[in-house]
């Protein structure tokens, strides 16, 4: 099987060859689901540093993208001191555009802090949505699962009961489906206003990591607490969604698409 190329150096050569650059981050997007739903983008798959967004962030931008604002709707980048000096300017949108209602930051916001940034005259941007992530952006019971994200806590229940039940599970895929479409549709909306203001823009999407949607056994690895294992033995629990340090290379596999 031929080897994917590596997301890293295809971010820093984006920037690095075009004037004007927008990539668009889109959190945990699984890529056969982005292409189920948008089948006329092409798109190829690209192997990302990491398999949450924190391993990502730290494995990817190693050298100084000076010249590029990144906005982000993920609480991960504002707890990154290090990673934050890697930009020319890091907005937090978690700290003034907190959607309570949903406990994360809705696409909206995203798309105007990265519209103003381009007005004002800003030429390289990275926008982080936080979505296909959970919590989703629509009523569902699975969001009384997933509680307040600011802080960088894993407090995500929603994925442990989806590993546990193959009615939840479904429901979960259902749900990411959904956000995922409802995230796309203000990506689209973002890149016909930045085209509009300024056709010279260069854009890209991709994402931070994968997420695991259909039921695969946990590889077995050994832990600190042998009872904690015991449950994956047995085959109780089906993996969903994704963790730090993972073994399961669909993590690591991620959409590259231009627009």
């Amino acid at each position: 099987m031929k080897e994917l190329e590596d997301q890293k150096e295809l971010i820093y050569r984006f920037f690095d060859e075009n004037e004007k650059a927008l990539m668009l981050i889109l959190d945990a997007c699984n890529w056969k689901v982005l292409r189920l739903l948008r089948n006329w983008l092409n798109i190829k798959v690209v192997r990302s540093r990491g398999s949450c967004t924190v391993q990502w962030l730290q494995y990817t931008f190693h050298e100084p993208l000076r010249d590029v604002v990144y906005v982000s709707a993920n609480p991960y980048t504002y707890l990154l001191r290090n990673f934050r000096e890697k930009f020319k300017r890091v907005i937090d949108l978690p700290l003034f555009c907190w959607d309570s209602n949903y406990n994360t930051v809705h696409p909206r916001s995203v798309n105007m802090f990265v519209k103003e940034r381009v007005k004002v005259g800003d030429k390289k941007l990275i926008a982080h949505f936080m979505q296909p992530h959970p919590p989703f952006i629509f009523k569902t019971w699975l969001n009384k699962f997933s509680h307040d994200f600011r802080n960088g806590r894993r407090v995500l229940r929603v994925y442990e009961l989806a590993r546990r039940s193959f009615d939840i599970r479904r429901e979960f895929i259902k749900a990411y489906m959904k956000n995922l479409g409802i995230v796309l549709s203000y990506v689209e909306s973002l890149v016909k206003a930045v085209r509009k203001f300024d056709p010279g823009f260069k854009i890209v999407i991709t994402s931070d990591h994968s997420e695991v949607l259909r039921g695969v056994y946990y590889p077995l690895k050994i832990r600190k607490k042998f009872w904690l294992s015991i449950p994956w033995i047995l085959g109780i629990y089906r993996f969903v969604g994704h963790e730090r340090d993972s073994k399961l290379k669909q993590l690591y596999e991620v959409p590259w698409a231009t627009f």
